[in-house]
């Protein structure tokens, strides 16, 4: 029969379809459905039909046990006596070699974490992460099971393919602890701040931003520094109101982040960590990144990616900052700073610590001036140490010693790295949402 091939009048239209209905299925798929792969187990069933005997008087022609012998026809037995496979090749009548590529073939199947990991991602793994801080911080078990290691990194970031995998572009201002920046940091900042960036996803506020929205509110943030258990909690909560949200995640080892601010889909996000220990930072580093919302926000959504590391902005002691920024001054030194006053000046002024300062050894006064001031009493302390601390180290034992314990606090918003029932992103957020009751 002859089968005539009418022209294609419409080529376009052809080509069009074709590449429309590519997306619908795989090609390679469908061709191994018309011409599936040889199996030895398929040549293995058509040798001895075309002999004419059963499976038995197989095994005593080819001298192999049963069990030997399927582990080679289905690839299920990775330790097997070579000499078998001369035997198998003889007796189906096809190269050795071929036997062994077949058995090959079903062995990967069977055994995927036995084929040789690809060299080009294992040169992207090492290039862009930090493998023994991720050991370290308890994230992976092994600097060298790169296939563990990039299910693990796909898992927590919500990558399909570890090269979508990209380091963090402009949207974000940092504020750091002083510190020489290494480029293995900027590895360690890239995991942290796109862990944080796939937990605000999954938290994906609905709340429209309104920055006089926020101003009214701010006035009533301090007070609630005075409730160690909720005040925190409620304020996350009143912020999340306001289109402005607050995650917790710790940091990495040699990090020393104390915050970032984050634009995603043009709405403010913030991350804070337990900076340091002190109940304090934890207020002031949430001021100080709303700051950067109130004042800069704009540009942190509008720059390049693109990054500079600032200069120590002073070298007064450990609690002094220093931040990742923009080359287009996105968050210049100047505006750290003001970021830093700002915090500062609202929660508790140096004009109020020169009054406290006389009486930090009568904690009935402190209390009360604290309370008068509506923040913890704590802040007064470590305000002052943060002043005077390098010429009176006993400044800082003082201020450790009126630190409140907050780790309660701490275990009910982290997600810690090291745990090994460590919570993917969207795990946490549906036990924040729902056992914390944040994000409301």
């Amino acid at each position: 029969m002859i089968i005539k091939l009418q022209p294609n009048l419409n080529c376009n239209s052809t080509i069009n379809n074709m590449s429309d209905n590519n997306k619908k299925f795989n090609v390679d798929e469908l061709l191994s459905n018309l011409f599936p792969p040889e199996r030895l187990n398929s040549l293995f069933e058509k040798r001895i039909t075309e002999l004419q005997i059963n499976p038995t008087n197989a095994l005593e022609i080819l001298d192999i046990e049963y069990r030997a012998l399927q582990g080679i026809l289905n690839g299920t037995n990775k330790k097997v006596d070579y000499t078998n496979f001369i035997k198998i090749a003889s007796f189906l009548q096809i190269p050795k070699e071929k036997v062994l590529e077949l058995y090959f073939n079903e062995l990967q199947k069977n055994f995927p974490s036995s084929s040789p990991y690809p060299q080009d991602k294992i040169n992207f793994l090492n290039a862009n992460f930090d493998l023994a801080i991720l050991k370290k911080a308890g994230i992976i078990k092994s600097i060298h099971d790169y296939r563990e290691i990039e299910n693990i990194i796909n898992r927590y970031l919500g990558l399909n393919n570890i090269f979508d995998y990209k380091l963090p572009s402009n949207e974000m201002a940092y504020s750091e602890g002083k510190g020489i920046i290494q480029p293995k940091t900027i590895l360690n900042r890239g995991f942290w701040i796109n862990y944080a960036k796939e937990a605000f996803k999954e938290i994906n506020n609905p709340n429209i931003y309104n920055k006089e929205s926020l101003i009214n509110y701010f006035s009533e943030i301090r007070y609630h520094s005075t409730d160690i258990e909720q005040g925190l909690k409620v304020v996350i909560n009143d912020l999340y109101e306001l289109g402005v949200t607050v995650y917790y995640q710790d940091s990495l080892p040699t990090l020393r982040l104390k915050g970032a601010t984050i634009a995603i889909d043009n709405k403010p996000c913030i991350v804070i960590t337990n900076y340091a220990g002190f109940y304090s930072t934890l207020w002031h580093t949430l001021c100080h990144e709303l700051s950067h919302v109130l004042f800069d926000f704009d540009e942190i959504k509008g720059n390049e990616y693109q990054y500079h590391i600032s200069e120590d902005i002073t070298e007064n002691n450990d609690d002094t900052t220093q931040t990742l920024v923009i080359p287009k001054k996105l968050v210049t030194t100047d505006k750290e700073v003001a970021a830093d006053d700002f915090a500062r000046e609202y929660l508790f002024s140096k004009e109020k610590l020169l009054k406290a300062a006389p009486h930090l050894t009568n904690k009935n006064f402190i209390h009360n001036y604290a309370a008068q001031n509506h923040v913890h009493p704590s802040f007064i302390y470590t305000y002052y140490a943060y002043d005077v601390g390098k010429e009176n180290p006993k400044a800082w034992a003082i201020a450790k010693r009126n630190n409140p314990n907050f780790d309660e606090l701490i275990k009910q918003l982290e997600n810690s790295w090291d745990n090994e029932f460590h919570k993917l992103a969207k795990d946490h957020v549906d036990y924040l949402k729902n056992e914390i009751k944040l994000y409301r």
